[in-house]
């Protein structure tokens, strides 16, 4: 079980990228506590209303639970209980959703921080390592299996940098996006099970790594990123005279420089984009998104047109209700009282009290009924509106999203023609090379026995992975 968690701001972001079904197979709102909103962008909008009263500039919490192992409804309610109890955040407002993606059911959790009742934030010290504590705890009581970083506890050694990584390696990690301590292993278990050069050479390529001739260090290598590093640091326990020997009789000299290395890790990139397994794809089909789009706009559709249906029955029922009290002889008689003063100027303002007392006065009663109602619909009418913008915002994410593949995918076959036509050509030119240069040779020696080219590719020697 893995729990991600951090402290953020932009509600209506965080509430579009949720409510994404572009991204998501499914996406089910569970739980909605502690707002008057009962949709995700109105709850979120509230958290971060309550924070407009103080100085918190990341009014949400944002958690997602990743089980290693299908969970039922029950024990994930019985995680978020249990990791807001170790956060601090017990009974705060909270939103809780599911997506399932690529047949994966997954968790996200939004609290809100503030506390209303003090009017501040809820303060989260070391809330990674609280979740580090609870997903240890959730595995051993769910039966889940932890990854190894989560399972193993370090204590204060995994704030301790490795001070075998120098800074300059660290910054090539931050680069390449390649962890110095992997790379590290992967190269020191290459030449382990390595008896030889070659099979040093071809390790290293099966890991994605390639031996060159450094400038001025000798044997260097080069990572998928095309960042450079020295051989002799890479391996662990292993001195330069141990590496030399294991790699003899080749020397720097044998193999090409780091910028045509560079050529062919970009080569190989290139390849590896291409492989078809690899290719991007749509996620959904525009038919398929736009189907379901639909279907999520015609609930709200129908629920627009269940309140309007509400509202026309419930005006119809108040104004019956107030014909049949103004239909009543006391009521007629009061009502023709009451106009009788309201005529009068010197009894309306002595009178005044009385002819504005709803409880006197029915008209009044009724006018001021027939205002809330107004105000109520109003109200309903502005909400059905906020999510019908909410839901727009959402679609243009989930459009945006379906344009980002199609773009990549677009571009993906056009590299793929355009590579295909580059090895059309070159196959012409290499068939007309040859066409002319066996011309030639007939017309020099046209006695000879003539014998056609293998086609044979030259030898690529150390530093290149053989064929």
């Amino acid at each position: 079980m893995i729990l991600k968690g951090s402290q953020r701001a932009g509600g209506d972001d965080l509430a579009s990228h949720l409510m994404n079904i572009y991204d998501n197979d499914s996406m089910e709102l569970a739980e909605v506590r502690g707002t008057l909103a009962g949709d995700l962008h109105g709850a979120l909008a509230e958290f971060e209303a309550h924070a407009a009263g103080t100085r918190c500039k990341e009014p949400l919490y944002s958690l997602s639970i990743n089980p290693s192992e299908p969970m039922t409804r029950e024990q994930y309610l019985a995680a978020v209980a249990r990791i807001e109890d170790r956060l601090g955040l017990t009974g705060q407002p909270r939103a809780v959703v599911f997506h399932v993606k690529e047949g994966r059911e997954h968790c996200h959790v939004v609290w809100s921080r503030i506390d209303t009742k003090n009017m501040r934030a809820v303060q989260l010290s070391h809330d990674h390592q609280k979740l580090r504590v609870a997903a240890q705890e959730l595995a051993r009581d769910f039966g889940h299996k932890l990854p190894d970083g989560l399972a193993r506890n370090r204590g204060a050694q995994r704030f301790a940098a490795d001070p075998t990584i120098r800074a300059g390696e660290q910054a090539q990690a931050e680069r390449s996006g390649l962890k110095a301590q992997e790379r590290r292993a992967a190269i020191t278990a290459a030449f382990r099970q390595s008896d030889g050069a070659q099979a040093f050479i071809n390790a290293l390529w099966a890991s994605g790594y390639h031996l060159a001739q450094g400038d001025e260090r000798g044997f260097v290598v080069v990572d998928g990123a095309g960042q450079v590093h020295s051989l002799s640091r890479q391996i662990d326990g292993a001195r330069a005279k141990d590496i030399k020997a294991k790699l003899a009789p080749l020397t720097p000299e044998d193999l090409p420089g780091v910028k045509e290395t560079r050529k062919r890790v970009a080569a190989e990139c290139e390849e590896e984009a291409l492989d078809p397994e690899a290719a991007p794809h749509l996620k959904r089909s525009p038919e398929q998104l736009k189907a379901r789009q639909d279907k999520r706009r015609a609930g709200l559709t129908a629920e627009r047109q269940a309140l309007e249906l509400k509202q026309r029955q419930e005006r119809m029922a108040l104004h019956a209700a107030q014909k049949r009290e103004a239909e009543q002889p006391f009521a007629r008689a009061a009502s023709a009282v009451l106009a009788l003063i309201g005529k009068v100027p010197v009894l309306r303002s002595v009178l005044a009290p009385l002819y504005k007392n709803p409880k006197l006065n029915m008209a009044e009663r009724h006018r001021l009924e027939n205002e809330a109602l107004d105000r109520r619909y109003e109200r309903e009418r502005k909400n059905l509106e906020r999510r019908a913008e909410a839901l727009d915002r959402v679609e243009a994410r989930e459009n945006r999203s379906l344009a980002r593949d199609q773009r990549l995918v677009q571009e993906h076959g056009l590299t793929a023609r355009e590579k295909a036509t580059l090895e059309r050509y070159r196959e012409l030119a290499e068939n007309k090379a040859d066409i002319t240069a066996r011309e030639e040779n007939e017309a020099k020696q046209p006695m000879r026995k003539r014998t056609q080219d293998t086609g044979r590719r030259r030898p690529r020697g150390f530093g290149l992975r053989r064929d």
